[in-house]
C-alpha cells in the first residue's frame, strides 16, 4: 500500500493535512478516471485537472514547485511539491515495487483514454513516459490466479 509517509519522502514540501494513517489505493494520471482514495498526479493544465480528479475520488496530490495553486483546493487537501510529478509518481513506484512484494493494494494508472484517434496530452515525451511507466507497472505484477508457470505469457 502507497501510504502518506512514502509520498512525502519523495517531496520537496507538503502542505495540507498531515496524517500518516492514510493510505492510497490509486495513484493516477488520468483526472477523469475514478479511483477510491487516489494520488493524482497533474501532468499538464493541473489546475484545470486537479478539479475532476478530486471529483473522481482523488485525496491528494503531487504538485508542481512553483506552480500557483487553484483558489478552489480546501486548505486541508494533502499537496506534495515535487519538481516533476510525473518523475515523483515513477519514484513512487520504484519504492512501491520494492517495498510490496506480491502485495497488490495499490493500483497504479499511468494511462490515458484514446480521444479521436489521439491520446492525451499532447507532449510526445509525456506520452512515451507514461507507456513506459505502465509497461513497468505491468510487468511487475503477477497475472491473478497465476502461479510462476504462466508469467512469462
Amino acid at each position: 500500500m502507497v501510504t502518506y509517509k512514502m509520498v512525502q519522502s519523495i517531496a520537496e514540501e507538503a502542505r495540507g493535512i498531515v496524517d500518516e494513517t492514510i493510505r492510497f489505493h490509486a495513484v493516477f494520471v488520468n483526472p477523469a478516471k475514478q479511483v477510491k482514495k487516489g494520488l493524482f498526479v497533474p501532468l499538464e493544465n493541473g489546475a484545470e485537472t486537479l478539479k475532476t480528479a478530486i471529483e473522481h475520488g482523488a485525496i491528494a496530490s503531487f504538485w508542481p514547485v512553483g506552480d500557483p495553486l487553484p483558489r478552489y483546493i480546501p486548505n486541508q487537501f494533502p499537496l506534495f511539491f515535487v519538481p516533476s510529478p510525473l518523475e515523483a509518481a515513477a519514484v513512487l513506484l520504484e519504492q512501491y515495487l520494492e517495498k510490496s512484494g506480491d502485495d497488490e493494494d495499490t493500483e497504479f494508472s499511468f494511462m490515458f483514454p484514446e480521444k479521436d484517434g489521439t491520446y492525451v496530452p499532447d507532449d510526445e515525451a509525456i506520452r512515451l513516459r507514461l507507456a513506459e511507466l505502465q509497461k513497468r507497472w505491468l510487468g511487475a505484477r503477477r497475472a491473478k490466479g497465476c502461479d510462476d508457470s504462466c508469467q512469462s505469457k
